[in-house]
């Protein structure tokens, strides 16, 4: 049976063991020397903070899988009438976990929350794999979304599909 709980400060380790594992299995992203003890020390900051939200699914006591959300301020409009989104990122349940309900239930927690908030939208870059869970839950494709990406060592436009973006060597 999966139990979702909110994680905390004390579970940084185990965020940053699932957002490196996330990057380099799902996204095929080399991370350099030194990525984790630098994640570990964002996510140290942003948890207390409240730049950053995340719940982990656990089975038979030991983490499955968790899901990350970063609060966002948006100019309020009639559609944003609280001026508030959260991003969805890092999705990721393990291998041997997968197909038994864990990311469903994640998301559940998460769309449970954000109600409980009043949050307006919730936002997300999916894989092709998660596409279908999450509409599932009501998200849609949307056809206006763009971004660009501005480090000079790195081509491409999205961290949400592997091999659509590259670092470029220099």
């Amino acid at each position: 049976m999966v139990r979702i709980r909110q994680a905390g400060l004390h579970d940084a380790g185990v965020l940053t063991d699932l957002r490196c594992a996330f990057l380099e299995e799902e996204l095929k992203q080399q991370l350099p020397e030194g990525f984790a003890d630098q994640l570990r020390g964002w996510i140290e900051d942003a948890v207390p903070e409240g730049r950053l939200l995340a719940w982990l699914a656990e089975v038979e006591g030991r983490v499955a899988g968790c899901v990350m959300v970063h609060p966002y301020t948006h100019v309020p409009s009639a559609y944003f009438r609280q001026g508030v989104g959260w991003y969805v990122l890092n999705m990721y349940v393990k291998r041997v976990h997968r197909r038994q309900g864990a990311a469903a239930a994640l998301l559940a927690a998460v769309g449970a929350a954000a109600r409980e908030r009043e949050v307006d939208s919730l936002n997300l870059h999916s894989t092709a794999a998660g596409h279908k869970l999450y509409e599932r839950f009501g998200f849609g494709t949307s056809v206006d979304a763009m971004n660009m990406t501005l480090h000079q060592d790195v081509i491409g436009l999205s961290e949400g599909e592997p091999g659509s973006w590259r670092r470029v060597a220099g």
